[in-house]
């Protein structure tokens, strides 16, 4: 399941920024890329005594930003999916995302994201090499639920016994994302950049650090 909203903002962007700079502007266009670690909570109501999860993966992202002011930065981003598990063994029960579940045997659940999409905003300040970096914006997500079971489990009143491989539930949405950092200049045209960024998915907490090379073109 793809987010069609989240890729048509980010391929228009993508689209109509050479069109919108001149020669005289062309340092106001850059491009980055960098890896993420990040942590999502989509999984912690699983949470039981024996429940293992998994909530940390490492993932890729790039940004294309074109600069509105010297400090202020129209900026469309695309992250790599992730995925986080968690792994339940013997009898366990609850709720998961609005619905009751039971489980016996072993099971895995995996919270897949498919590539998500990010546009907004991103400030720049400071004097010298070192400058301060805020963004704001909107993330374009969708994930799915999906569990692999040797054993028996319910979801929502369904049942899967034996060895399966089963997608419990698939979701998409957008949800406001913030981020903070710093920017290191290397030279006038480059940069490496150490950000902090915190949003939702699916009304779970998702926070991470990326670490990111840009260049000014």
């Amino acid at each position: 399941m793809k987010n069609k909203l989240g890729c048509i903002l980010i391929l228009s962007l993508v689209s109509t920024l050479p069109l919108a700079v001149s020669a005289d502007d062309l340092s106001k266009t850059y491009f980055s890329a960098g890896m993420m670690s990040i942590t999502d909570k989509g999984l912690d109501e699983l949470k039981g005594t024996g429940v293992t999860i998994d909530d940390n993966d490492t993932i890729a992202n790039f940004s294309l930003g074109y600069k509105v002011s010297p400090s202020l930065a129209l900026e469309g981003s695309i992250i790599s999916g992730g995925e986080v598990s968690a792994s339940l063994s013997g009898d366990e029960s609850g709720t998961f995302q609005g619905k009751t579940y039971s489980a016996s045997g072993t099971v895995t659940v995996k919270a897949k994201t498919d590539t998500s999409y990010l546009l907004g905003l991103k400030y720049s300040g400071g004097s010298g090499p070192l400058k301060i970096n805020i963004k704001t914006g909107w993330l374009y997500w969708d994930v799915d639920y999906i569990a692999s079971a040797s054993g028996t489990i319910t979801y929502g009143g369904t049942t899967y016994s034996g060895s399966i491989t089963e997608t419990l539930l698939a979701v998409d949405g957008s949800d406001l994302y913030f981020g903070i950092g710093m920017s290191y200049e290397l030279s006038n045209n480059s940069s490496i950049d150490l950000d902090y960024i915190s949003t939702e998915i699916n009304n779970s907490d998702i926070s991470g650090y990326s670490l990111s090379w840009v260049r000014n073109f």
